[in-house]
């Protein structure tokens, strides 16, 4: 199977040949993050990918989203009849710890879009940052795993939606994870390609270039929370409430050894008030559309740098 994973036609080749010998097509699960990029990925494998997999869209709700996310998902979902099944974390408690999130399945109109999910994971796992990366596994990765079993895709492939022009966040587990990346492999596709493609479309996304989906990821470069900072201020209200809410959830530890101290979210190792004093007293330079930090979105299975 390994051998097919990044090759079109040996892939469809197998989806074939599984099909003869079981009767049935294999399983092929698409994750659509809530992006441009994720939702031309999603097209794409419903044309080319659909007539030999059994296929499930899935889109796993952090709440925390963009607020233009939401309303862009909904009418790509429609436009391009992917019938996306919306994927929503429940946090699973013991007497002693939190277990891995299950996922539930919600319609656009219950879709949480207030924080909440965000915030329940954070109370049960502590704040997320560049050493504790729970909130990709807890929020999506785990959410929609244990859903995909319940419906008989747990052994699918997983389709995710990275550019050629990032594969710094191809996994480094793909095979064995069973993931596959069309717009890397099949169909090399650059940002500027998805970008173009939406210009066509009334409904196309309109999110600012330093927002992305999670408006406040702690994955962000400094100068893009800064331009965030700039725009809307307010976005910060909520994370500093996160910080004084959960910084004393779970274990800590700064660089690999533990450390009895309260937890921070941000890049080089500051809580938000340490930000926000480093974003005020920094010199504003206007954001250009290359500069780096964070994707637009936030796919499962990602390699993630640490910076």
């Amino acid at each position: 199977m390994s051998a097919v994973m990044n090759d079109l036609p040996s892939l469809i080749a197998w989806a074939m040949q599984y099909e003869a010998a079981n009767g049935c097509r294999p399983k092929l699960r698409v994750s659509v993050s809530g992006g441009r990029t994720s939702m031309f990925m999603a097209k794409w494998c419903k044309e080319n990918l659909g007539p030999y997999f059994d296929t499930l869209f899935m889109f796993a709700n952090t709440s925390r989203e963009h607020a233009d996310t939401y309303r862009f998902l909904e009418a790509g979902d429609k436009a391009f009849g992917l019938g996306l099944t919306l994927i929503e974390a429940v946090v699973n408690r013991t007497a002693v710890a939190a277990k891995a999130c299950s996922g539930k399945v919600v319609g656009y109109s219950e879709l949480r879009k207030d924080g909440s999910i965000f915030r329940e994971v954070c109370a049960a796992y502590g704040l997320p940052n560049q050493t504790f990366k729970l909130c990709t596994r807890e929020l999506k990765t785990n959410p929609m795993d244990k859903f995909a079993e319940s419906v008989g895709f747990g052994d699918a492939l997983v389709a995710i939606g990275i550019r050629a022009d990032e594969t710094r966040r191809v996994s480094k587990s793909a095979t064995k994870n069973r993931l596959i990346y069309p717009l890397v492999d099949f169909v090399p596709t650059t940002k500027l390609d998805v970008l173009e493609f939406f210009e066509q479309f009334d409904w196309d996304l309109r999110i600012p270039e330093q927002d992305g989906n999670c408006v406040d990821c702690h994955k962000k470069s400094d100068r893009k929370l800064q331009a965030v900072y700039m725009a809307t201020p307010e976005v910060f209200d909520w994370s500093q409430q996160l910080d004084d809410d959960f910084k004393t959830v779970g274990p800590n530890s700064i660089a690999g050894v533990r450390v009895d101290e309260p937890r921070k979210r941000w890049r080089g190792y500051r809580d938000t008030r340490e930000l926000l004093d480093a974003l005020r007293s920094a010199s504003y330079h206007p954001l250009a559309i290359t500069d780096g930090g964070c994707s637009e979105s936030c796919e499962v299975y990602e390699t993630e740098e640490v910076a």
